[in-house]
Parts: C-alpha cells; structure tokens; sequence
C-alpha cells in the first residue's frame, strides 16, 4: 500500500485531477466541509418558519398494500396534522384496495380513489388533486414513514410565496435489509442530505423527490399537474423553476423509503431514473448547454452541477480508464488501487461529518459499508449510468419505460409522433 501512495505523490497533477473528476473525490467532502463551516445547525434554525396552513396528503399506490397502513399512521402522527389524506389505488393486483378501505373505516384515511387499470403514479396524483382542498399537497409513496415533525417542518417552506414545491430529507428504512440497502443509506446520507442541503444554499435545486414532495395546490393545478411520462418529479421541478418558482429542499423534515435490496433491482431503477434524467435534460428542456442567455444564476448552477459532475464524469470514465493503460501500462492498476485507497478514507471521513451534521446514529455495519462504497459509487453506478445514458442517446430507451403502464406509454408516444408529421 506504501507503494500505492507513492504512485499519488509522484503522479502529475493532470493525471490526479482527472481522477478527481471521474471518481467524485472532492464533491461531498466539500458539500460536508462547507456545512460544517457555515454552520448546519444555525441554518436549519433560520429556515423554520412555523405557518398556519392546511395540508391534503396524496398517496397514489400500486400493489403498494404492505406499506400503506404504516405510511398513513405516521401521518396522522404529525404535529401538523394533515386536512385529508387521499389513497388512489393506481389499479392494484395485490389487497392495496382492501387496506385503504379498512384505513378509511378506521378514520385514518378521508378519501379512497380506486382506478380499474393501472393509470400511472402522475394519474393518480393528478386525479387526487382535483378533490384536494388544502392550500399544500404533500404527494408520498405507499412505503414512506414520516418522523413527527416532518410535514411541519416541510410546509415552513411555503412561509417564502414565491416558493412553488419543497422536498423533504429521505434515509432507507430497511436499510439492515442487505448489502445494497446499507449502500444506498450511505448514498442518500451524501446526495441528498448533504448535496442538496448545499444545493438549497445555492438556490439549485433541480429535482422534488416522488417519495415525498410537497405543492402550493393552486400552482400545481394551475400548471397541469404531472406530466404523465416517465420522469414526472424532475420534469415537474424544473418547469416550476422555469416559471420563475422556487423549489426548496427541508433538510431537516425526515421522512424514510424502501431501498432496493437486490443488485440487480437497483441497477433497473437507477436505469430508469438516469434515462429519464437525461431526457428530460437534454431534448425537453435544452439544459445540456453551459449559459442559456437571460438566465437565473441557480438555474444556471443546478444545470452545472449535473453537467459538470455527473454527465461529463460518467461519458468519460471509458476515455480515462484507456487513457490510463496508454500511460502507465501495467502500472495503471497500482495507481487505481491507490486511488481506492485514498476514497475509501474519504468515504470514513465523509460518513463520521454526514453522521454528526445530520444526527443520525451510525452502526459498525455502516462502516463495513463505508469500505465497499467507493466501487459502489464510482464504479458500480457510475458504470450503470454509462450504459443508461449510452442506449438513451442511441436507442432513446426510456420510450419503452415500464414504470408507465403500456397504454399511457403508447398513447404519448403516438401523440408525440403525430405533432411532428
């Protein structure tokens, strides 16, 4: 190993850089550091502006049965209880009907909206909202669980009227459940708390979050709801933003989801969202571009952030890894293996700052994870989003999207097609 380090204090400054670059080594440590310097704590203090409000909760579900009663407890365990709380069975195969039913008879639930056949989450929502009477819609999955505080903390958002959707601060409930859910417990503890807190700072926010997202419900439906193709949050986020809303993140509202406790799962959903990503970013809103003329600074940095460390890294790790066996030969693999070693110390540092920042109690097992999560972020997703983004730009993928149900997918499409004939 002391030869590997060797191989990083010898090395140029280019072939150092690049790797800084590609494998993400500076951009949560700095998100962290930046946190820590401005003071996370007073921060969260002065974006907490108690409002008096009301709320009406959508939960759209598909076979979402299992997770649906414990979702809907947490939120009627809130210090801000909501108004009404609408279930939309999407057309449910599994007793997603039957629970709703019940929770209703129970008083958890106000309104129960069953759909025949499978619509589509955006259907869904966009169904419930014309019922929704609450000046905020709080949209969440089946499986998310709310801490007591979190939808107040999340409406405070709105105290600002020029603020159109907020977001709240998303861990793994099952996070003991494997490998791949400790993994993404540590990756959510980095992109979303600790990136888009420092993103919030900014103003650059680009994506709500479809686990729990809250609207004002007069811009909501003003503006269409959801588009009801693949991508819906992202998409919806940025045409707040290019409306001239604001798009907030609460890292201090916590609400839990079920992480994808198999591999092979997870690389299907990452697939689907960086397709979508792309799309959306690329042929619906033009973002690919460095400056639009008569841009907001933040619309400009949040475009920057996925072009400069996301885009750019992922389509170039191919070129860097032939770049590097051109140089160095053999030798090539040392200075990977240093580099690994140099991220995985990172990484512990990263997880101790994440885990006394955001309060959050660590366990042994996370740092057994700490040590595989650099090949899980720099190589494993990064690999997995070379190939998402390459068949997105040659086969345009996300058309044959299953997250759609077939019949909305193909009307969209053949809509599409005929506007341009």
């Amino acid at each position: 190993m002391r030869e590997a380090l060797q191989w990083i204090a010898d090395s140029s400054w280019t072939q150092f850089a690049l790797a800084v670059i590609i494998f993400d080594i500076p951009r949560y440590t700095l998100s962290l550091l930046s946190l820590a310097l401005l003071g996370l704590t007073r921060l969260l203090a002065q974006g907490q502006t108690p409002v008096r409000t009301s709320v009406s909760v959508i939960v759209p579900a598909f076979n979402g049965g299992s997770g649906l009663l414990r979702s809907v407890e947490s939120l009627r365990q809130q210090t801000l209880p909501p108004l009404e709380i609408i279930v939309v069975d999407d057309g449910s195969t599994d007793d997603t009907r039957a629970i709703a039913e019940q929770a209703r008879a129970a008083g958890l639930v106000d309104m129960v909206i069953c759909h025949g056949t499978r619509c589509g989450r955006s259907a869904a929502i966009n169904a419930a909202a014309r019922f929704a009477s609450g000046e905020l819609l709080l949209t969440v999955d089946a499986d998310t669980l709310f801490e007591p505080t979190a939808v107040a903390r999340l409406a405070s958002a709105f105290a600002d009227p020029r603020v159109a959707g907020a977001s709240c601060n998303i861990a793994i409930s099952n996070e003991t459940s494997s490998i791949w859910t400790r993994l993404q417990g540590i990756e959510y503890l980095m992109s979303i708390s600790a990136g888009r807190t420092i993103l919030d700072i900014v103003g650059a926010i680009a994506c709500l979050s479809g686990a729990c997202s809250m609207y004002r419900r007069d811009v909501f439906v003003r503006h269409g709801g959801l588009d009801v193709g693949p991508g819906e949050d992202l998409e919806f986020s940025l045409r707040l933003r290019r409306l001239g809303y604001l798009v907030r993140f609460v890292p201090d509202a916590w609400a839990e989801t079920a992480g994808v406790v198999s591999g092979l799962g997870l690389l299907r959903q990452r697939a689907r969202w960086d397709r979508d990503a792309l799309r959306i970013r690329l042929i619906t809103y033009g973002e690919l571009r460095f400056f639009h003329r008569f841009e907001r600074l933040p619309d400009t940095l949040q475009r920057l952030d996925f072009i400069l460390f996301d885009l750019i890294p992922t389509l170039s790790l191919p070129f860097y890894l032939i770049y590097l066996m051109v140089l160095l030969g053999s030798d090539a693999f040392l200075f990977l293996a240093a580099i690994y070693f140099a991220l995985v110390w990172i990484s512990f540092f990263n997880l101790g700052l994440a885990f006394a920042l955001f309060k959050r109690k660590p366990s042994f097992l996370n740092l057994g994870a700490a040590l595989l999560f650099p090949i899980y972020q720099g190589v494993w997703l990064k690999c997995a989003r070379l190939v998402s983004y390459s068949s997105e730009i040659i086969f345009a993928s996300s058309k044959d999207d299953d997250f759609v149900p077939p019949r909305v997918r193909r009307a969209l499409f053949a809509e599409s097609e005929g506007a341009h004939r």
